[in-house]
């Protein structure tokens, strides 16, 4: 019964000392946990009341694990053993007890877990995994005799992409008559740049130029910028949510002018199936100048691989919504497309 009673305890013992990872900091706060690591001037504690915590050194009296860590300290090489707030014996279970100060902590991580400095160098060589894709579209479709009409589309895309962050350029024409009046005479050009710090949450830049003669849009300069978050991450879904800020220029066939910044709300998914992949973008944009001026912009397509291992069938339709058009343009433009797509790297 005795032998019993005492490897309840010892189990007790061990659960608490699983538990007893401690940060006290200046205010007279303290937080208990499971230290995960210090970096970059913080350290990060997981907790079991309000999850994974960061806390800047500078804010933190002492700290001490009841397990053994790496860490290091100013001017002195990684070492292993259990941080306490004083020396009450040189080693306790033949693991070294290390007393240290969190101003001198320059890095703490898990046995077992990536050090920063390995964590530092894993992500330079995934930048350095970066990678050029490129793709090009082209729909021409034209009839003579009785009518005569014509529809060309050429598009390129070139994208810089690694894990971390994603770097597009893309330029798009199209020109199309029916019955010798235009219909469409079209072109763009953009740029589109995305970091993710964490494997969800990032930020985002992007920046074009277009020129719409049948809408009488003689430029349209536009740019946005601010953070984004990937709501949905797996291999055949993912949902990228964007916010920020954003600028609008805009002269029209007429002389007359629009400039004014404004907000960006994007959504961007992808959803995969076996080898065929379909697509959403949607935007919508107002302004401060004019709460009823803003645009809302949408396109959905389908990419199916085709015999050829580089060639894909392209299918779509686009949507755009002017809530002010200029005069003789309709609010509500949708284009149908069919298109090949060309994917090398």
């Amino acid at each position: 019964m005795t032998r019993t009673y005492l490897k309840i305890l010892m189990v007790v013992a061990m659960v608490v000392r699983l538990a007893a990872d401690q940060v006290d900091l200046i205010d007279g706060s303290i937080v208990k946990g499971q230290v995960i690591s210090v970096e970059a001037g913080s350290v990060r504690i997981k907790t079991t009341f309000a999850g994974s915590l960061t806390i800047p050194l500078d804010q933190v009296k002492s700290l001490s694990t009841d397990e053994a860590v790496n860490v290091s300290l100013t001017g002195q090489p990684a070492r292993v053993g259990r941080i306490a707030e004083t020396a009450t014996a040189a080693e306790e279970d033949g693991v070294e007890q290390i007393v240290a100060v969190p101003a001198e902590v320059v890095a703490l991580w898990r046995q077992g877990a990536e050090s920063p400095g390995e964590k530092i160098a894993r992500e330079q060589a995934e930048l350095a995994k970066r990678k050029w894709s490129y793709e090009a579209t082209l729909a021409v479709t034209g009839r003579t005799g009785t009518t005569e009409r014509l529809n060309a589309a050429f598009g390129g895309k070139a994208t810089l992409a690694s894990d971390r962050d994603r770097l597009i350029f893309a330029v798009i024409a199209e020109r199309a008559e029916d019955q010798g009046k235009q219909t469409a005479n079209r072109e763009f050009a953009g740029v589109d740049y995305s970091h993710f710090y964490m494997a969800d949450r990032g930020w985002y830049a992007r920046t074009s130029l277009e020129y719409d003669q049948v809408k009488s849009l003689d430029i349209r300069w536009a740019s946005a910028a601010g953070i984004s978050r990937k709501v949905i991450r797996t291999e055949v879904d993912q949902l990228e949510l964007r916010f920020g800020g954003s600028y609008t220029y805009e002269e029209f066939a007429d002389n007359t002018e629009f400039q004014s910044p404004g907000l960006d709300f994007t959504l961007i998914n992808s959803f995969t199936y076996k080898n065929s992949k379909l697509n959403t973008i949607l935007a919508y944009l107002p302004t401060f100048r004019d709460v009823t001026v803003y645009r809302v912009r949408h396109e959905s397509n389908l990419e199916v691989p085709l015999t050829a291992s580089l060639w894909k069938l392209k299918l779509g339709f686009t949507n755009e919504y002017q809530s002010t058009p200029p005069a003789g343009v309709a609010r509500l433009d949708t284009t149908y497309f069919t298109s090949l797509l060309l994917n090398w790297k």
